[in-house]
């Protein structure tokens, strides 16, 4: 078939120059350099014999280049309008008051240098002026790294005023002076807390801007205007509102995938990554390798799981446990205590007493003691990719006597394989195996029907077309031939309870759960054809984890539907001494709360979605995957799927409450110190300041302290 012919501004006939009309030209030759139009045959043979004075060739334009074709990622940048925020972004904003603590400390020193400078007592008066302003402007000043309320922030200003006055109510002037000096100096000491705290809580802080800088503060939205996507503040999102996340970008909410697909790390700051498909579970925070999704936004704001993490010491507010009460009646109550005190101190001691006694309570360090570790070990386990639901899911995962360990899924990789497909019967094996992957398509989410379709289609054996499937959790699949003959694939109850013998493969399957495998009986029109044995091999963290889980100490049980047989030959293998099989999904539910009941707290650790049920059934479900199901809100779940986190995150529940035991005790005994050295008039303000602001700095410390040992203990994962 020829080209089209093209059309030229001016074509003439190359042999004599005529004008040739391109339509109609009698003799048209098509050359490599081009075509050309001849107005006669006289013309076309002195052009082939090679006359051409007039020959213009026309050459075929060279084809040009064509751009690259933009991506679809390119394509949605394009076409976003970014809308200006109407708010900050997350609620932040520039914090007031930050010169505070610079005019309070240069309050303070000014005091001590007039007040040591000259004994004049005009001068001493002046001096125990600065030092009530100081006290004034450190009573305005909020302590926001211990969030102490307004009340117990006045009480070392309080103090402080009173030693003041103590100095200037004495009537010897050389004790005036040096109780002055202490006023001063405990002035210095107390105008330094805010700098003291911060340095104490550097580790605990870096940790929380290194995991909130992956939250970013723009977000991309379908528009409902002209143009087809808009960028807003994340603030403005709601639950329910859909998302648009590119590549190499982070995703501002906790969601759904609803449409696209893409590569993006496991959790935010992780190594590794995943494939994200539809209906797949992210995180806030969590970077977009490749591809571009669309979520559909399940939590904002300050429900986002990273959000939770880094601010879960604030939510033990919300809690009724026994150590969130006194918080509360700490921050709230406390300064009713410590006023009754005071007031005795002045009545029996003097005001100097007094005034110690308010400068060295440990009351902010007992807040801190409280706070401090909470937070830290909830961060940690954060950067891990192990998510603590509220302060109370930690303090319940902290008193964990007894851990149910779900078989499939937790201790095993969860994607089993056929090892082998044993003919019993008469019929041909490619005809029993297509009967068995046909069936097992009807309970495709299962792992091991799973295996058998994968195997079916590695052996080139195409499924058969079966009618009327039945599922039994736990048991199997029944259904029905073409040809009306009964079907049924699965375990050895399923077929005794359906009168199938077994007797024919009793002694193979003994033998394939005395390896570990798991035996899949097939048997068609009551007759026992063929056993397939399954291995799901166990993970290569498992005896690591249970060995964790026992020495924290944890009594470890592990439930599973397969035979006894193999769940006790795996359970040899890991180190567990328990064993509770073969168990129907309503079985296990019913074990775990019995679990509850003898064996004090119970923890369980499976895979989410399937397993929903058997670990709401325990004080602390472990979920092994992202499902943004209820039981993440007083539960942990481990995003980075690993059962070595699971345990760990039990081991650092258990930390965190031993480190906050101690830091609090400490302040029991601080306490105790401070009131018997007030009375008995041995403490002094400057020296009661120094202890106290002491005592809050390592208080604070013990959230670093604790980051450390996560680091020796809880490596990341590469």
């Amino acid at each position: 078939m020829l080209p089209e012919r093209p059309r030229f501004a001016s074509e003439r006939c190359p042999a004599c120059g005529r004008d040739v009309d391109p339509i109609r030209a009698p003799r048209v030759l098509w050359l490599e350099d081009g075509v050309r139009f001849l107005c006669a045959e006289a013309c076309r043979e002195r052009f082939l014999a090679g006359e051409r004075p007039y020959d213009a060739p026309a050459r075929a334009p060279t084809p040009t280049a064509s751009a690259p074709r933009p991506s679809i990622p390119d394509l949605v940048r394009e076409a976003t309008l970014v809308r200006e925020p109407s708010d900050l972004a997350d609620g932040e904003g520039a914090s007031g008051r930050v010169y505070d603590p610079l005019v309070a400390m240069g309050l303070g020193l000014l005091a001590l240098i007039i007040i040591a400078a000259s004994p004049s007592r005009e001068l001493g008066w002046l001096g125990a002026f600065l030092i009530v302003l100081c006290a004034a402007v450190n009573a305005r000043i909020p302590l926001g790294t211990i969030r102490a309320t307004p009340s117990l922030c006045l009480v070392g200003p309080a103090g402080l005023a009173l030693a003041a006055l103590a100095g200037v109510l004495a009537s010897d002037p050389s004790v005036e002076r040096w109780s002055l000096l202490g006023a001063s100096a405990a002035a210095v000491v107390l105008s330094s807390r805010n700098w003291i705290h911060g340095a104490a809580r550097t580790s605990v802080r870096a940790l929380g801007r290194e995991l909130r800088a992956t939250l970013p503060r723009r977000a991309r939205v379908p528009s409902t205007g002209n143009a087809e996507y808009e960028e807003v503040a994340t603030s403005e999102l709601r639950p329910g509102d859909q998302v648009v996340l590119l590549e190499a970008e982070y995703a501002p909410v906790d969601g759904i995938v609803e449409q696209g697909a893409g590569v993006g790390l496991l959790y935010p700051g992780a190594t590794h990554s995943k494939r994200y498909y539809e209906g797949d579970f992210i995180l806030a925070g969590t970077r977009l390798l490749e591809g571009a999704v669309t979520i559909r936004a399940r939590r904002t704001k300050r429900d986002r799981s990273i959000v939770m993490a880094i601010d879960l010491s604030r939510g033990m507010q919300r809690d009724a446990g026994i150590t969130a009460q006194i918080r509360y009646l700490l921050a709230r109550w406390s300064w009713l205590p410590i006023g009754a005190g005071a007031a005795a101190l002045l009545a029996t001691s003097g005001i100097e007493s007094a005034a110690s006694l308010l400068l060295g309570l440990p009351a902010l360090a007992a807040l801190a003691a409280l706070d401090a570790p909470l937070g830290a070990g909830a961060r940690a386990a954060a950067r891990r990719g192990m998510f603590f639901g509220s302060a109370r899911a930690l303090r319940e995962a902290s008193r964990t006597n007894t851990t149910a360990i779900l078989l499939r899924g937790a201790l095993t990789a969860g994607t089993p394989v056929v090892q082998q497909v044993k003919p019993v019967g008469t019929m041909r094996i490619e005809d029993v195996l297509g009967l068995a992957a046909a069936a097992e398509e009807a309970s495709n989410e299962h792992p091991v029907a799973r295996a058998i379709i994968r195997y079916a289609e590695e052996e080139g054996v195409a499924p058969a077309t079966v009618r009327k499937e039945r599922v039994l959790g736990g048991l199997g699949v029944t259904a029905v031939t073409t040809r009306g003959v009964s079907l049924v694939v699965g375990r050895r109850q399923l077929l005794l309870d359906e009168g199938i013998s077994v007797a024919a493969a009793d002694d193979d399957a003994k033998h394939i759960e005395n390896e570990g495998l798991t035996p899949i009986f097939v048997a068609v029109d009551g007759n026992l054809e063929a056993l397939i044995s399954v291995l799901d091999p166990t993970h290569v963290g498992a005896p690591a984890a249970v060995q964790r889980i026992i020495d924290l100490p944890s009594e470890v049980v592990i439930l599973s539907g397969d035979d006894r047989r193999t769940v006790e030959r795996i359970a040899s293998q890991l180190g567990a001494s328990r064993v509770k099989a073969p168990l129907l999904p309503l079985e296990r539910v019913q074990e775990v709360r019995a679990l509850r009941e003898t064996g004090g707290v119970t923890a369980a650790i499976g895979r989410g979605g399937e397993d929903d049920d058997v670990l709401a059934a325990a004080d602390v479900p472990i979920s092994l995957r992202l499902v943004g199901s209820a039981i993440e809100g007083r539960g942990i779940v481990v995003a980075s799927r690993d059962v070595r986190d699971a345990a760990s995150a039990l081991w650092l529940a258990r930390a965190v409450r031993r480190s906050t035991s101690r830091s609090f005790g400490a302040c029991l005994a601080a306490l105790a110190v401070v009131s018997l050295g007030a009375w008995l008039g041995w403490l002094t303000p400057a020296p009661a300041a120094l202890f106290g602001l002491t005592m809050e700095a390592w208080s604070l410390r013990a959230g670093s302290r604790l980051l450390r040992r996560v680091d020796l203990r809880v490596p990341m994962r590469q």
